[in-house]
């Protein structure tokens, strides 16, 4: 498989674009926005990098409990809730990155009675529904998040606010992926997930 970082991958996607075809999207392949957009691109690797971070620093907080609990006898108390609090703002923004890419799990079972219109129609509203979804869950978790601003984690004295804002970052950038995409669909109908143009392959 080609890098579609590379130079040359630009107007070999424009290409297939025009024909039609489908370019198969991989978790390192930038897909139609990010390569039109550096803007979205920055946003979408800055997620994917941030995830990264908040992996390593819960893994790493981790091992530090285990080492300084049972090797050095000394357990320290904040790196157990700095983990878990990392592991939140991990799986919020892993969910943005996921979405920007459109590689969470998905259930085909009605996608693939359908045709190449009718499966469009189904993931756009899917989307749909996602934005509305997503859009909600922010907004609350903003009020909630604000009104949590007095409180303070036991251990570290961190905001809970802080804690809090995790779900309203992870489900703003879900939302706002979904409208990008939802977009894409009604502007670039021809621009089908990978997954429906396979159905529609194994339906002929």
């Amino acid at each position: 498989m080609s890098d579609s970082t590379g130079a040359g991958s630009v107007p070999q996607n424009e290409n297939n674009i025009a024909t039609g075809a489908h370019v198969p999207q991989e978790p390192d392949e930038p897909d139609y926005l990010e390569q039109r957009s550096r803007v979205y691109r920055v946003l979408v690797v800055s997620e994917r990098i941030a995830a990264c971070a908040f992996l390593v620093a819960t893994l790493g907080l981790i091992i530090l409990q285990v080492v300084s609990r049972y090797v050095f006898n000394t357990p320290i108390a904040w790196t157990e809730e700095l983990a878990r609090f990392a592991l939140l703002w991990l799986a919020f923004v892993s969910a943005g990155f996921v979405m920007a890419r459109r590689i969470h799990i998905a259930v085909d079972l009605l996608v693939s009675k359908l045709g190449r219109t009718g499966a469009l129609v189904v993931d756009t509203c899917a989307l749909i529904t996602v934005v509305a979804t997503s859009g909600i869950m922010a907004w609350a978790g903003a009020g909630f998040a604000a009104g949590a601003s007095r409180l303070a984690a036991p251990a570290t004295s961190l905001p809970m606010s802080l804690v809090y804002a995790s779900a309203v970052v992870g489900f703003g950038l879900i939302c706002l992926h979904a409208v990008l995409h939802v977009y894409l669909n009604i502007r670039h109908p021809e621009l089908v997930p990978e997954a429906m143009e396979n159905l529609e392959r194994e339906a002929a």
